[in-house]
């Protein structure tokens, strides 16, 4: 998998995501993350999701990686309203079939 990738929500606005190879190692910012799989010579996304620290996203990963995910994608975000519109920009193009969300307080 890529160091970084480069995906487009539903708004057509591209987000930059970088590869988190050790889910110990997830940083406790906020954030939004995907975890991925190659399919066809594309990305499928089977996980997407939005939290306070993106420490917390170690849960979803282990579910994710159960359901075939490769990789680990994440993409720090302080803003809470940005992280939700993100999500859910995402969310609308991939449906994913898990989705991971803390809110937009988070």
């Amino acid at each position: 998998m890529n160091d970084y990738i480069e995906l487009e929500g539903a708004d057509g606005v591209p987000l930059r995501f970088r590869l988190n190879s050790d889910p110990a190692d997830l940083p406790a910012m906020a954030g939004n993350f995907v975890c991925v799989r190659r399919k066809d010579g594309a990305l499928d996304v089977i996980c997407a999701g939005a939290a306070g620290s993106l420490q917390s996203a170690a849960k979803a990963w282990k579910a994710a990686k159960d359901k075939g995910a490769e990789a680990m994608y994440v993409r720090l975000n302080v803003a809470g309203a940005t992280r939700t519109q993100e999500l859910e920009s995402l969310v609308e193009r991939y449906r994913p079939p898990q989705v991971i969300s803390e809110g937009p307080s988070a």
